[in-house]
C-alpha cells in the first residue's frame, strides 16, 4: 500500500517531505531568514522549513499579504507520490514522467497521467481505446462507485488539460497532486487488494479450500 501523501504547502505544520529520499509523512519547522547588511539584521520574505523526520530543508519565499501565503525557492521540483508498487510496468513509465514534469507543466502531466489511465484500463478489463467507453463498461459489470468516480476524476482533468479552452489548470499544481493519488488508489483497489486476497486464499490449509469449493458449488 502506497503511504499516504499530504502536499507541501506554505506554512504547512506537516506534509510530505519534499525530498525523494524522504518522502515521509511527518512535521515541520519553519524559521524566518534574517538578512544582514552593514552588520545590521533586517527581516526578509523568505522561509526556511527543515522535514522534523530526515532535517533536510527547503526554502520558500512569502508573497501577497498573508502569512500563509508563499512559493517554494528549494528544491525547485515539487514531490509527488511514488507509484504503487503493484502497477504495471507500462503504466508506471508515464507516472515516472508526469512525476518529473508536474512542477514545469502540470497541464502536460495531467495528458501522461490521461495516457497512464488509458493503459491501465487494459488491465481491468478494458480495451484501452476510449477511457469513457470503458468506465461505462466496468461501471455495468459492477464497478465499485469510489473506483468509478476516481477514473472520471482523471478522465475529465487530463482530457481538458489537453483542451486549454474547456479547463485552463495553468500553474494549478494542486489538481494535478490529486490525479496522482486518484491512479494509485485505482492500483490499490483494483489489482494490489485482490492480489493480497487471492494470496491470502492460497495460503489457506487445502481441506478447508476444498471445502469452500465444495460449498461454493452449483448445485446439479
Amino acid at each position: 500500500m502506497v503511504a499516504r501523501y499530504e502536499a507541501p504547502t506554505f506554512q504547512g505544520k506537516a506534509f510530505t517531505c519534499l525530498h525523494p529520499e524522504c518522502m515521509t509523512l511527518t512535521s515541520m519547522s519553519w524559521t524566518a531568514l534574517i538578512g544582514r547588511k552593514w552588520g545590521d539584521a533586517f527581516s526578509t520574505d523568505y522561509w526556511y522549513c527543515k522535514c522534523d523526520h530526515c532535517e533536510q530543508n527547503s526554502v520558500w519565499l512569502r508573497y501577497g499579504e498573508g502569512d500563509d501565503e508563499g512559493r517554494l525557492i528549494y528544491p525547485n521540483q515539487l514531490s509527488v507520490p511514488h507509484g504503487h508498487e503493484a502497477m504495471p510496468k507500462e503504466c508506471l513509465a508515464d507516472f515516472d514522467e508526469a512525476r518529473e514534469i508536474c512542477e514545469r507543466s502540470p497541464r502536460g502531466a495531467a495528458a501522461l497521467l490521461r495516457l497512464c489511465l488509458q493503459k491501465l484500463l487494459v488491465h481491468l478489463g478494458g480495451k484501452g481505446e476510449k477511457i469513457d467507453t470503458d468506465i461505462k463498461a466496468l461501471v455495468a459489470s459492477g464497478l465499485d462507485v469510489h473506483v468509478q468516480q476516481a477514473l472520471d476524476v482523471i478522465r475529465v482533468t487530463g482530457n481538458n488539460a489537453v483542451h486549454p479552452l474547456e479547463m485552463n489548470l495553468e500553474d494549478d499544481h494542486d489538481s494535478v497532486l490529486v490525479l496522482f493519488e486518484m491512479i494509485n488508489f485505482i492500483v490499490e483497489e483494483r489489482i494490489s487488494r485482490p492480489l493480497k486476497t487471492k494470496s491470502r486464499f492460497a495460503n489457506l490449509p487445502e481441506k478447508a479450500r476444498q471445502a469452500i469449493q465444495k460449498r461454493d458449488k452449483p448445485k446439479a
